[in-house]
């Protein structure tokens, strides 16, 4: 497994009980076995020793094809760190501010607040874009979200730039700041990136963060060999209860890169990335951003009010012991979220199962990618 600078170590030796790991392995290899899962690679490590890692299952529902240590998954939303990373790389450079409004690097939403329909009073700030606090929404049901999916099109759009346009055309759904509602605000975050580097995001980030450290099968765009061990995506159907290969629509992955989505990534690619950020912003030799940033990445950026409040994302509750972070959750009281996790756990996820958590007070990572999407009765 490309697993960079980790070192293996037996369980005992970091802390974990390996009998407990290896019930979690029986789970998964259980889960697969039924049908229920088409497979998943993941490891688990603790400063810069490789703790645990297990792949079970297979590629290709179609023709079994084993998955393998190396096998090529697509992120969906656990992209969205990497335009957190991309942006603050810019505002090391002084390139822009948190309260800045978005209005200032995109003028197209200089407007936003004036569209009819808009409950909004201006447009938002950049801070508002990482926390999803923005006045943009996906929707609050299963009905609302697909309507606003069929709007979007973004898999229908040529650019980038178009796609924010239509974004720009929308009016907001509530008074930014004022709450949390998933939503299509990373994208922007990418634009912002395209217009002050003058670079497609996604070789901005091949140039400043993948290549640097080491990840040489992360991008947007894959190479002959790296499409070979790209994971099928599956969606488990509830009306048979089988897996089966995800339809384009389902996928709904663009031409183009986007901050929200559209990467792709192996587990240990990513692992190197989450011990960047556990190492605040460097790995071995290389430094990607300064402690500083890093800090700022892995803190709330949510208002006390939201907090009080609970917002539910999936498997996901923001606000109830967690606050939200720079395009993640992260965890300010344990105790409270009733989460077995040190303070100022940080992690994200995608729409087919791919996910990863970073524990600071413990210096432990955990990565797991998963191929799976449940299509909603």
């Amino acid at each position: 497994m490309q697993t960079g600078d980790f070192v293996s170590t037996t369980a005992e030796e970091a802390g974990f009980s390996a009998a407990v790991l290896a019930e979690l392995d029986a789970h998964f290899d259980t889960m697969v076995a039924n049908g229920e899962l088409p497979g998943q690679v993941m490891l688990l490590a603790k400063g810069d020793r490789l703790v645990h890692s297990h792949v079970t299952g297979f590629a290709d529902c179609r023709d079994r094809r084993p998955l393998q240590p190396d096998s090529i998954f697509t992120l969906f939303s656990m992209s969205k760190p990497l335009a957190a990373i991309a942006m603050l790389l810019l505002h090391e450079e002084g390139r822009w501010q948190f309260d800045d409004s978005v209005a200032d690097y995109l003028p197209e939403f200089a407007r936003i607040a004036a569209l009819l329909g808009s409950k909004a009073s201006r447009p938002p700030t950049i801070r508002e874009l990482f926390t999803h606090s923005a006045g943009f929404s996906f929707g609050k049901t299963v009905e609302e979200m697909m309507a606003k999916f069929e709007l979007l099109s973004w898999h229908k759009a040529r650019s980038l730039t178009e796609q924010i346009g239509r974004y720009a055309s929308m009016p907001l759904d509530y008074e930014p700041g004022t709450a949390w509602e998933y939503s299509v605000a990373t994208d922007l975050q990418a634009e912002i990136v395209e217009r002050l580097s003058g670079e497609r995001f996604d070789l901005f980030l091949k140039r400043r963060v993948f290549d640097p450290l080491g990840m040489a099968d992360t991008g947007f765009v894959l190479d002959y060999d790296q499409s070979r061990r790209l994971v099928c995506g599956h969606v488990l159907d509830p009306e048979t209860g089988t897996l089966r290969a995800a339809t384009q629509d389902e996928r709904m992955e663009s031409i183009f890169p986007m901050g929200g989505t559209s990467f792709k990534s192996t587990a240990g690619d990513y692992a190197r990335l989450a011990r960047m950020l556990l190492n605040r912003g460097s790995l071995g030799d290389v430094q990607i951003l300064k402690p500083e940033s890093v800090d700022l990445m892995l803190a709330n950026h949510l208002p006390g009010a939201l907090l009080d409040q609970r917002f539910p994302i999936l498997h996901y509750v923001i606000g109830d012991g967690n606050g939200h972070g720079l395009n993640g959750m992260v965890c300010l009281d344990p105790e409270r979220a009733g989460r077995p996790v040190g303070k100022g756990t940080y992690e994200w996820g995608g729409a087919f199962g791919c996910w990863f958590w970073i524990d600071p007070e413990h210096d432990l990572l955990c990565i797991g990618m998963v191929d799976r999407k449940r299509i909603m009765a």
